[in-house]
């Protein structure tokens, strides 16, 4: 399993959302951060419920350069809707998961 783009991973009272993911390596990068995290620590994807134990967390902004937190906005001229204003997508989209909202792979898009 691996973690949505956006999705709320928790610890203990702590969360944050998933930025990226980098399953070669383990890196996962967490922004939206309430609480603590720490080396040792277990943190849940609510939406995927994958887990992993942190080896080592460090608080840094290397990775929010040039960072987009709407990269789904770039894409609203081009995605199609219906007159209600809903999007249309593929099958694959409706999981009912929150972090959903966030995907765009998934939406029906002209070319």
């Amino acid at each position: 399993m691996t973690w949505a783009f956006n999705e709320v991973v928790r610890s203990g009272n702590s969360t944050a959302r998933v930025k990226n993911y980098y399953p070669e390596t383990g890196l996962v990068v967490l922004y939206d951060i309430h609480g603590e995290f720490t080396q040792g620590a277990t943190i849940t994807g609510d939406d995927s419920g994958t887990s992993v134990t942190i080896s080592e967390f460090t608080v840094s902004f290397v990775y929010d350069i040039y960072y987009d937190p709407n990269p789904w906005e770039a894409a609203l001229p081009d995605i199609v809707s219906l007159d209600s204003g809903s999007y249309v997508a593929l099958d694959q989209f409706f999981t009912e998961k929150l972090s959903q909202e966030y995907q765009t792979e998934n939406l029906v898009t002209l070319k």
